[in-house]
């Protein structure tokens, strides 16, 4: 049975700091590596690990999946090259969210239930939903891509894999790390 934890401790700096940066590097990488199918051509892209915010939202906190998937994101435009003027705001803002919102709303024990993996996968839908419009505003402000068919195209690559792959990759991860005691914290 995995121990029920009723509060998380806050971690220190320097292991805020080390974590953040692992989870963007990750991201930023996961992204990269996974997404050659482009739909809009230097814009948008299948992401096989759009759930990856997700993820490090709901095993160390809203703060750790938000610098995630802001910092991720930034690190992937400027590596594969598709880095935009939306991307310091609107992308930034949009993907962050995508693990600010599960981290705010699911722990990590959530996912030694049913009940909790559909809580899981149903705030990590929601934060996808948020994240779509903001993401597509920007695209459309520079140029880069119409507003509608951002939309569409958003709605595609990202929104599966957040409601399929967050809550099996959390099932999967989440109660060896408890049982281990593995997770102290979050932020």
């Amino acid at each position: 049975m995995v121990k029920e934890y009723s509060s998380f401790r806050k971690p220190d700096p320097l292991t805020s700091i080390a974590y953040m940066a692992v989870t963007s590097a990750v991201t930023g990488v996961g992204f990269l590596l996974t997404a050659p199918i482009p739909l809009i051509p230097g814009a948008i892209h299948w992401r096989v690990l759009a759930f990856l915010p997700c993820v490090f939202g709901i095993l160390y906190g809203p703060i750790i999946g938000f610098v995630s998937g802001a910092i991720g994101n930034t690190l992937w435009a400027i590596l594969g090259g598709y880095f935009n003027p939306a991307t310091p705001v609107f992308d930034l803002i949009g993907v962050g969210l995508t693990g600010l919102i599960p981290g705010l709303f699911c722990r990590p024990q959530d996912s030694t239930s049913s009940k909790g993996l559909l809580k899981i996968a149903l705030i990590s839908l929601i934060s996808g939903i948020v994240m779509v419009p903001i993401v597509a505003v920007g695209f459309d402000l520079v140029g880069v891509a119409p507003f509608g068919p951002a939309v569409v195209f958003l709605i595609l690559s990202d929104l599966p894999p957040i409601l399929i792959g967050t809550p099996i990759v959390v099932a999967a991860i989440a109660p060896p790390l408890l049982r281990r005691n593995l997770i102290k914290w979050r932020l």
